[in-house]
């Protein structure tokens, strides 16, 4: 009993003592420009969604689960890291949706071992894309211009 009370009254002396007026530094995330940080933290997520899903269709479903969890948490997260204003949200979705249409399907087929070209035929973009399909290596125009909206979008807008 003696030990318990003797601990609680150090304590209460001790954050008696302290300061808990809301002191805030600005640290190494605050000084990076959130452009870089919107374009580097869905990047991400979308590059560990695609080798998460291309390592899941290779078979290997625990390494893929593993990177679709990182990448769902980079984006769970991102709002901690992220200065979102409600009035840009539709920016963050464009700028989001863009480059998932510029490097998932670069970085699934890498990850699986197939043509930077390949075209699947199960998903409904996959489908989408079959009907625009005069040759090989004709998707990268569209893409670069998607990866680039996305890339812009954020410098400009956020």
């Amino acid at each position: 009993m003696k030990p318990t009370i003797i601990l609680l009254f150090v304590c209460s002396v001790t954050f008696g003592q302290c300061d808990f007026r809301p002191t805030h530094k600005p640290g190494f995330i605050d000084r990076i420009p959130e452009p870089v940080k919107v374009i580097t933290l869905f990047s991400a997520s979308i590059v560990l969604d695609a080798v998460g899903d291309g390592l899941y269709d290779n078979g290997d479903k625990t390494a893929g689960h593993a990177f679709q969890a990182m990448s769902t948490g980079i984006l769970l997260t991102s709002p901690i890291f992220l200065n979102m204003d409600k009035d840009n949200f539709w920016w963050y979705l464009v700028s989001y949706v863009s480059l998932r249409i510029g490097l998932f399907d670069y970085s699934y087929n890498l990850t699986r071992g197939l043509p930077m070209s390949y075209v699947g035929t199960s998903s409904i973009s996959d489908k989408f894309q079959q009907k625009f399909n005069p040759g090989a290596g004709h998707l990268w125009f569209p893409k670069t211009i998607f990866f680039i909206l996305g890339v812009v979008i954020p410098i400009n807008e956020l």
